[in-house]
């Protein structure tokens, strides 16, 4: 999973992409981590980022992230959903699969 520490470095050039809006200070954010391992590991079409909003609140802003976790799934540039929350790996495998599956 990317990290991304400043604004610069983050795009939406990737067709798919998984972006996470955690906190080092969120419990949620940490029970979600070994989660967002496993998909990346199953779906390698998906660009995993991940976004500190303390080190980047400025793309939290940017992306209007209220609650932590956030997971946006990004398709060609669009947010085409947003999960908050700790998410199961079944449903969010079940996510993932609709997503890389309707190009």
């Amino acid at each position: 999973m990317q990290a991304i520490t400043n604004e610069s470095d983050f795009n939406t050039n990737d067709k798919f992409m998984a972006v996470k809006f955690w906190a080092s200070w969120c419990g949620p954010c940490k029970a979600m981590e070994p989660n967002m391992k496993k998909m990346e590991k199953e779906f390698p079409k998906v660009k995993f980022l991940s976004i500190d909003i303390d080190q980047v609140p400025s793309l939290a802003q940017k992306f209007r992230v209220k609650s932590l976790p956030a997971l946006l799934l990004i398709k060609n540039g669009h947010e085409v959903k947003r999960i908050t929350g700790t998410v199961l790996v079944d449903p969010l495998r079940k996510v993932f699969r609709e997503l890389t599956n309707s190009e």
